[in-house]
């Protein structure tokens, strides 16, 4: 008796289910299990294990992706430097760096490309900028296109944008203290962040979208929004392409963006405008291959969301830290107002750049609080000693400045505010030995809108603590976490204001 072809067919064309699915699960176990494998291979003997750390965090980025999600990657990382030493494994490819030969030679000796975590960053997988950068020729020869925008020449130019706004802040404030009867609180954390945009707005885009004028705006909302998401995603990739999830780059934002950039590019009066917008455009004219069209609209957004978060944190963390030491608030009334004299002096940056006090106050307010809280990442080319240990090629490395900044050892007294530190010498530390500051990172890739930040934060002190006179509003909450900059948890700080006596 024979078997039909049918049968064979069908015995040989449609194999089990359960054999398909127990071989699918042996190759699941099986990719597992090689994983785990060279997760421990790579955690107990690879070229890292020597390296001091929490022991999970040397087979899986778990515990350290929890803390940044959570905004808290830079206090663990601290606690971590301060138990461990000087360099740390805090994930199966990420060491923390602390020390200050090493931090130099990371961002200045060896130059350090930045990590892949910066691609990770990118708003629009077409248009890098500036920040996402890694390749170094090219960063080179974009930063070359913008360091024009940035001269200190050019940014006398745009003084009077920026006055333009602070005025706006000062008849907002007289407003508000009038309609309270002559003192009125504010929330200096909404504030500085609004005048910050508008500043940004004005100087970047060639007008300012008035958020100090007309009160709060939803802008504000997708700024803070857009730096937690950026953290998040820069970390989980894959949550860009859940359609359900919000997108990593606000489309309303990005709509805001073309909108101006599209307006401009109509303009008959290009030529008047001066301002970044246009420096961006006018190269994009002249050569498209060196910056097209949709990296002018990716570094925009950049420039508007990094330029404007940065200085109103910092704006904000200089007043907290003021209110909370009388004596140094004092002090730098006393500086400012020896300069000028009445309330409404007429206010220049050549008039505040010898003011010893309030640069002081300045750099001390980012050694306690600096923007990038956490740390600096870059990425080994080849192998490399640091910390008197072989970091492997293709190893990431934070130079973890904030350590540092509060070091002991560096700073005495680390932990307080102390503004005198940068003036004379201080328990035993020259006011001139602070090389372990890098408020504005170091190297090839130092800030390029350090001066921009510098005379927006001098400009906008000066005009307040000349006009009003301040007041602490105790019991708040100081709890600081980091997306991308450095925040405080509460999301605001009230102030009390009334024109000086």
């Amino acid at each position: 008796m024979g078997i039909s072809n049918e049968l064979i067919v069908v015995r040989l064309g449609n194999p089990d289910v359960k054999t398909l699915l127990s071989a699918c699960l042996v190759f699941i176990l099986a990719y597992g299990a090689s994983k785990v494998l060279k997760a421990s291979w790579n955690g107990l003997t690879g070229p890292l294990a020597k390296i001091p750390g929490p022991w999970l965090n040397r087979f899986t980025a778990l515990p350290w992706m929890v803390a940044v999600v959570r905004g808290k990657a830079f206090e663990q990382g601290i606690n971590y430097n301060r138990k461990y030493g000087d360099i740390v494994r805090v994930a199966p490819d990420l060491v923390l760096v602390s020390d200050e030969k090493s931090v130099n030679q990371i961002l200045v000796g060896m130059d350090l490309r930045k990590s892949v975590l910066y691609e990770k960053f990118s708003q629009n997988e077409d248009g890098v900028t500036l920040f996402t950068m890694r390749d170094r020729a090219q960063y080179r020869t974009r930063r070359r296109l913008f360091s024009h925008g940035f001269a200190i020449s050019y940014l006398k130019g745009l003084e009077p944008l920026k006055m333009s706004c602070i005025g706006a802040l000062e008849e907002f404030i007289d407003n508000q203290c009038t309609r309270d009867g002559g003192e009125t609180v504010i929330d200096a954390w909404n504030l500085m962040g609004r005048l910050a945009s508008d500043i940004m707005s004005a100087t970047a885009f060639g007008g300012s979208f008035e958020l100090v004028k007309n009160g709060e705006h939803p802008i504000r909302k997708k700024f803070s929004e857009s730096f937690k998401r950026g953290t998040i995603y820069q970390l989980l990739p894959f949550l860009k392409y859940i359609p359900f999830l919000p997108k990593f780059r606000d489309p309303e934002l990005a709509q805001l963006i073309s909108d101006i950039i599209e307006k401009r590019q109509a303009s008959t009066d290009k030529l008047a405008k001066p301002d970044l917008l246009q420096l961006l455009l006018d190269t994009h004219e002249r050569n498209p291959e060196t910056l097209s069209r949709i990296e002018v609209f990716s570094e925009m957004l950049v420039f508007w969301l990094a330029g404007s978060e940065t200085t109103a944190s910092t704006l904000t963390f200089a007043m907290m830290f003021l209110l909370n030491d009388p004596p140094s608030y004092q002090r730098l009334v006393n500086e400012i107002r020896g300069r000028f004299p009445l309330s409404n002096s007429p206010v220049s940056d050549d008039q505040t750049t010898d003011l010893p006090f309030l640069h002081a106050v300045l750099k001390e307010t980012m050694r306690l609080a600096p923007p990038a809280t956490g740390g600096l990442q870059r990425q080994t080319d080849e192998d490399v000693i640091l910390s008197d240990h072989l970091i492997p090629a293709g190893t990431r490395v934070t130079a973890n400045t904030t350590v540092l900044h509060w070091d002991e050892k560096q700073w005495p007294d680390a932990e307080k505010f102390v503004p005198e530190r940068w003036l004379s010498d201080y328990k035993g530390m020259a006011a001139s030995d602070k090389t372990a500051y890098y408020p504005f990172s170091a190297g090839s890739r130092n800030c390029i809108g350090k001066q921009f930040a510098w005379t927006e934060l001098r400009l906008t002190l000066v005009s307040l603590l000349r006009r009003y006179d301040l007041c602490l509003i105790p019991n708040q909450s100081h709890e600081l976490v980091h997306f991308t900059v450095l925040h405080l948890k509460a999301g605001k700080y009230m102030i009390g204001i009334r024109p000086r006596a």
